[in-house]
């Protein structure tokens, strides 16, 4: 099977190409697109992450402790971002909760990481196209607010990028 070094090269080298053909085909079929260089880097940074995202049910894999990372500042953030459900329960001081807090985040986010490790499969549910095609409508969802070719875009950067690593890792074996 292709390795991290392989999808990521396939991300980077296909999303060129992948943007070309967008652009041709969104400008025939409605009007040419001008972009602002954030829009172009955003659809670029979701191909290559796509190109290696079906991978996070690896657990050795980069994505997979990067994903890990998130989920304990994600989790720590989270615990911060709502303290006023819970802030006026603890009786300690300040500074002293704001420790505890984040020891919480920590410890609830190395634990979500572990769940998601024993409750994946490697090549399950996340090399499967649909999963593709699931995440493709959240990252369009999460993105209403932009412009509906950029938000096409967008999520079709991370579908197109997903797609090559299931199409190389069905057709491409490593020795």
């Amino acid at each position: 099977m292709p390795n991290f070094k392989t999808h990521i090269l396939s991300g980077i080298l296909g999303f060129p190409v992948f943007f070309l053909m967008f652009n041709f085909v969104y400008s025939h079929l409605f009007y040419e697109v001008y972009y602002v260089s954030s829009e172009i880097v955003l659809s670029y940074f979701l191909f290559v992450v796509g190109s290696d995202f079906p991978d996070i049910d690896h657990q050795n894999s980069f994505i997979n402790r990067l994903m890990r990372l998130f989920l304990i500042f994600g989790s720590v953030y989270y615990l911060f971002e709502y303290d006023f459900l819970y802030k006026e329960y603890l009786p300690f001081p300040y500074n002293l909760s704001n420790f505890i807090i984040i020891v919480i985040g920590t410890l609830v986010g190395l634990l979500l990481g572990i769940l998601f490790n024993k409750l994946s499969k490697h090549r399950g549910l996340w090399h499967l196209f649909l999963t593709g095609a699931i995440l493709s409508f959240l990252i369009y969802l999460l993105n209403l607010k932009y412009r509906t070719p950029i938000n096409i875009l967008y999520s079709l950067s991370y579908f197109v990028g997903f797609s090559l690593h299931i199409i190389l890792d069905k057709n491409f074996k490593t020795k």
